[in-house]
Formats: structure tokens, C-alpha cells, sequence
């Protein structure tokens, strides 16, 4: 079994299911949780899995639910059928690191399932699940360990 080293300063994004098995993109921003499970696959590196993703179709229109600097990749994620979730640890607190990511985008109608993903990444999908509905919440928490995030 391959396990990667968190990409630490690395912006990358990996892909987990809700309680329907709608598919959500985390975006770590260099330094947010990444399930282990993530980490502990040779299906793709997962500073790669982003082109991967954005490989696929674009099959909604995206609606931004926050303010972000720079919309654009959040925008395209969700455009193919993906919640968007951004690490919200951009306004951290007491010093403490959070492991809560936010809702940033949607795609308007609902959006797919893993099984319109292809199979690499259904796969990838299924290594980390939530038992939360991603049209309805707007934060998720991920467990994880300290190895599988950046410690600064």
C-alpha cells in the first residue's frame, strides 16, 4: 500500500460522499485535514487530483455561497456537478487549527453521485464519507490524525 506524505503548502483538493452519496471536493488551501484514507491509496497523487476532477464535464451552473478572493477554481469545481468545500481555518482562533471545511460552492439543481464518477475516482470518493448532506450543511468536520495534515 502506498501512503503519501501530506503535500504541506501544496493547495490541493481531494474528494469525499455524503449520506446519499453525492460527491464533495475539499480544498485544503496548503494546510487543512486530509483523511488518512486519503493518503493510504496508489490510485492518484493527490497533488493531481484536481486536473483529474476538472477533466470532467461541466454538467450545472455553480452558485458561490461566499466571498472569496479568487472564485474561479471553486466556480469550475462546482460547475461539475461537485459541493465545494473550502478549509475554513483561514480565520483561526486561540491559535488552535481547525478541522472544519465550508461550503464555498454548489451546483444549482443538485449535483452527482458517485456513480456518474469514473471509476479511478469513485474509488477515491468512496475513502471518505460523511454522514451529513452536503445540500444542507455548510461545515463539515474531518477526523484525521496529526500525519495527515500540515504542521507548519
Amino acid at each position: 500500500m502506498t501512503i503519501q506524505r501530506y503535500p504541506v503548502g501544496v493547495d490541493c483538493v481531494w474528494l469525499g460522499l455524503d449520506s446519499a452519496q453525492h460527491v464533495g471536493v475539499f480544498v485544503t488551501g496548503g494546510e487543512g485535514p486530509i483523511p488518512n484514507a486519503v493518503l493510504e491509496q496508489s490510485l492518484l497523487w493527490i497533488e493531481d487530483m484536481e486536473l483529474e476532477v476538472l477533466g470532467l464535464p461541466k454538467v450545472s451552473d455553480a452558485e458561490l455561497l461566499v466571498s472569496v478572493p479568487r472564485p474561479d477554481s471553486f466556480i469550475a469545481l462546482a460547475e461539475r456537478g461537485l459541493f465545494v468545500f473550502d478549509w475554513a481555518d483561514v480565520s483561526r482562533t486561540a491559535g488552535e487549527l481547525s478541522n472544519s471545511y465550508e461550503l464555498v460552492a454548489s451546483p444549482c439543481g443538485g449535483g452527482i453521485s458517485e456513480l456518474d464518477l469514473p471509476e479511478r475516482l469513485r474509488g477515491l470518493a468512496r475513502r471518505a464519507s460523511f454522514q451529513a448532506d452536503y445540500s444542507v450543511v455548510q461545515m463539515i468536520e474531518v477526523e484525521t490524525s496529526e500525519s495527515s495534515r500540515s504542521t507548519r
